[in-house]
């Protein structure tokens, strides 16, 4: 279980309630759970501490209300009540300090998020560059963003952050057509100097390029984790020819084949396909339009159902796939990602992926990539 599950256990655990096993056995091996179940154990004995404290006179007779009978049942709720202001203060204090834990636990439970998004041209679309910052745990972002006079490398560093204000390593390089795209942004940055800014909730910076100009940087934050981490302002609508998948699990026959949790990906051609590969299965193929030797499954919302080799699949995403009613799939045996692949290295036997591309691209000899 995860710690955002856990939270709402760890008061009932407090309260001497008996908590599901999993959540028990979360909060015995997670500091920051045990943490908050400290914080609700020392409220309560510094409550109790403090009412200690009341003068004996406050607790005379005539300090309190004189009750000559019992009420009737549906009149106990108009009564009043009195209790040392001491207590009462200490008892108000507790409960703010409870409903403002409860308020952290629910910001704060997926990690603080700066959306840092940059324009590579100034008349085109803000592109997103999204680091979790949780507890000062530094996360990168790179991206290679192709123009038509070239591309440009991004790479952003969270360094720290101080209340309000995210300070960022920020490295850039702008490469011509005629230079070769090799490895990923971190390699093509290493021996680029790193520019370091700081970011406010909306707050916008440039900063220069040499041989593209400048760039437009605007710092936003969430306080959770984007389903779709390059699409954080995606609504659950799929666009028009959109394609996307987010942490699929595909079932064969009412048994999992592969969950590939934690990933995210979208392509708006009008041929998209999503290629899936297993090991020892192979790829399989899903695409928004028919092809040779593909059967036709049918779509609704986040699921795909087709039947293949005489066994009935199941494809389930977080959100829903495509506009389409149906799609069409193939399955290739004997494929394997380091044959086929342009960056081999990166490209490995042993793990399952997945990836959107146009149909054409992924029925190349050799698959692009980005």
């Amino acid at each position: 279980m995860k710690c955002q599950e856990v939270s709402e256990f760890v008061s009932a655990l407090y309260d001497g309630e008996t908590i599901p096993k999993d959540a028990a056995e979360h909060i015995g091996i997670c500091d920051h759970c045990r943490e908050h179940l400290n914080a609700y154990s020392s409220m309560g004995n510094e409550m109790r501490r403090l009412a200690s404290l009341e003068p004996e006179s406050a607790s005379k007779p005539d300090t309190w209300q004189q009750i000559r009978r019992s009420p009737a049942w549906w009149q106990k709720g108009f009564a009043t009540m009195r209790i040392p202001r001491i207590a009462f203060a200490s008892m108000l204090i507790v409960i703010l300090l409870l409903c403002g834990g409860l308020v952290l636990v629910r910001a704060g439970a997926g990690g603080r998020v700066l959306i840092l998004g940059y324009k590579p041209v100034p008349t085109g679309p803000v592109l997103p560059c999204t680091m979790t910052i949780v507890n000062n745990h530094a996360t990168t972002c790179s991206h290679i963003t192709h123009l038509s006079s070239g591309a440009l490398v991004f790479n952003a560093r969270f360094l720290r952050q101080d209340e309000d204000r995210t300070e960022v390593g920020i490295r850039t390089k702008f490469l011509l057509q005629t230079e070769s795209v090799e490895g990923d942004g971190e390699a093509q940055l290493r021996d680029v100097p790193e520019q370091i800014l700081s970011f406010e909730q909306g707050e916008s910076k440039r900063i220069a390029v040499s041989g593209m100009g400048t760039i437009e940087l605007t710092g936003n934050y969430l306080d959770h984790i984007p389903t779709l981490i390059y699409q954080p302002d995606e609504t659950l609508d799929p666009q028009e020819n959109e394609f996307r998948v987010v942490t699929p699990v595909l079932i064969r026959d009412q048994k999992v084949v592969v969950n590939i949790d934690g990933n995210s990906i979208s392509c708006c051609n009008a041929d998209a396909t999503l290629m899936i590969f297993v090991p020892g299965e192979g790829r399989y193929l899903i695409s928004g339009v028919p092809f040779e030797g593909a059967v036709e499954g049918s779509v609704h919302l986040g699921q795909i159902e087709f039947v293949l080799e005489g066994h009935k699949y199941l494809l389930l995403t977080s959100m829903p796939i495509t506009r389409s009613e149906h799609v069409w799939v193939t399955h290739e045996a004997d494929f394997k990602p380091s044959e086929r692949m342009v960056r081999p290295e990166e490209a490995r036997d042993d793990r399952p992926m997945f990836l959107v591309r146009s149909l054409d691209k992924l029925q190349q000899p050799r698959i692009p990539h980005s």
